[in-house]
């Protein structure tokens, strides 16, 4: 295929996606995590901790922590918190060429082991974005050594691109609360589930 049948292709796709927008989610839940268990009523305690370029992140961060009912804070704002203290952490960053931020990034590589986390994030790039975002969540759940009970993507704007306008949406944010009481769930009644890696939600509109 010569290079001008492809750049028509890449700018037909970015084109359509900036005019329609799309609706792409999807949420992993890992189900061979072992789960910390306690009988605390507060169990488990949680928090969402998130980087956010342009208030895609944000948004679905706040979205997981109403489900959870509990703080939602930006990064620079984690020496204020003593992350130990939390039972379950659940990160997100945006996606930025396969990787997450890098304030993310310092804050996985220097953060103990958790007890048990999550992780989420958003992207815009076209065409490839599902493959992006798969590395970048991938880089981050690596370094929670053992510890995440899933991961969640989806759609943003990407100023540059012009994809996915109005992205996140409702729908959006209704999945990752939906994601968010799956892993509620799962440190709750660890016991009852099956073992092993499945996808729990997907929606993909194009």
């Amino acid at each position: 295929m010569n290079r001008n049948l492809i750049f028509r292709f890449l700018l037909s796709a970015m084109l359509v996606c900036s005019i329609f927008g799309c609706s792409y989610t999807t949420a992993t839940f890992n189900k061979d995590i072992q789960v910390f268990k306690s009988s605390d009523p507060g169990y488990p305690k949680s928090i969402v901790v998130y980087d956010s370029w342009s208030g895609n992140t944000k948004l679905i961060a706040d979205a997981i922590a109403e489900e959870l009912t509990c703080p939602s804070i930006q990064v620079d704002q984690i020496n204020e918190y003593k992350i130990n203290d939390y039972d379950l952490i659940v990160i997100g960053s945006p996606v930025h060429g396969g990787m997450p931020t890098g304030k993310i990034d310092k804050f996985l590589s220097d953060m103990p082991k958790p007890r048990m986390s999550a992780v989420f994030a958003t992207f815009g790039a076209p065409l490839f974005g599902p493959l992006t975002a798969d590395a970048c969540l991938n880089k981050m759940e690596k370094k929670l050594q053992g510890t995440c009970l899933g991961r969640f993507k989806c759609h943003g704007y990407h100023k540059l691109f012009f994809t996915y306008p109005s992205h996140p949406d409702e729908q959006d944010k209704a999945d990752a609360a939906k994601f968010a009481a799956e892993i509620r769930n799962l440190c709750i009644n660890y016991e009852n589930m099956k073992s092993g890696p499945v996808t729990e939600i997907s929606d993909e509109n194009p």
